[in-house]
């Protein structure tokens, strides 16, 4: 039988250690809270925070200290412990986005990272309104995804994998709420950078186990694929992992 490219959950181990091997591979989260670090000393004022989507509260945990209050949204119950171990005086919902009671207007910023990938696409209209709900006058959310165009997006759709792009979702909200809301659209750099052709497949299938995999592809042809696109030499592989930030600011402040 051919070899197919696994397909697992995010509560497995197999996950678990593609995830790691990731994160050590990469510079993605780095750049994302130096950019991070440079904005939020421009905000309006750091009194409450909210955490759409917090996962287990390692971004929640980072922030934590930049605002007088912090709120946390998270349904799944496995990462909502992980959270309220390592975050103990954070506000925990466990909830989704939509289902999540945080007061209309109060929130100095809402950060959703990485969280719309897990959101069927005709409810993300919804959840984005919802997150602006929250927002006070001149109140902020950034909302960070990949880049439709990154190597790694790229890969998914030449094996018939979804892609996401925030922009479609940007242009209805603004088209709708533009009298009460500013949208830009940020761009954060960054790639993945591998010594071996090993660790560059581990990646290359957690990139496409976003979403489970219906109809897992050989794993000879995904093997063939990186090395054709993703090898700069037999000791070195680089594929971009940029983000896009949607960033809301209601307007009135």
């Amino acid at each position: 039988m051919t070899a197919k490219v696994r397909a697992f959950l995010s509560d497995t181990d197999a996950y678990k250690v593609a995830f790691e091997t990731f994160l050590a591979n990469t510079d993605q989260k780095v750049n994302a809270r130096a950019w991070m670090d440079a904005q939020i000393p421009g905000l309006d004022d750091v009194e409450v925070l909210v955490d759409a989507g917090a996962g287990n509260g390692e971004l929640t945990k980072y922030l934590v200290d930049r605002f007088g209050s912090v709120i946390a949204i998270e349904p799944n119950p496995f990462l909502l412990e992980q959270l309220q171990v390592d975050c103990p005086d954070v506000l925990t919902i466990a909830s989704g986005i939509l289902e999540a009671t945080v007061p209309p207007q109060s929130a100095s910023l809402a950060v959703c990272s990485h969280v719309f990938y897990y959101i069927p696409p005709d409810q993300w209209l919804a959840n984005l309104q919802q997150i602006a709900s929250w927002l006070k006058p001149g109140g902020k959310a950034w909302i960070i995804l990949q880049r439709p165009d990154t190597d790694c997006m790229q890969m998914r759709d030449h094996f018939g994998e979804q892609t996401f792009s925030l922009q479609p979702m940007c242009d209805q909200f603004i088209a709708e709420r533009g009298a009460q809301f500013d949208a830009v659209m940020h761009s954060i750099d960054a790639s993945i950078t591998t010594k071996t052709l090993k660790d560059a497949y581990v990646i290359a299938e957690f990139m496409m186990n976003m979403l489970p995999l219906v109809s897992p592809p050989d794993a000879a042809d995904l093997e063939a694929y990186v090395e054709q696109h993703f090898a700069d030499s037999p000791t070195s592989y680089r594929f971009s992992c940029t983000q896009n930030v949607l960033e809301l600011t209601r307007k009135g402040a």
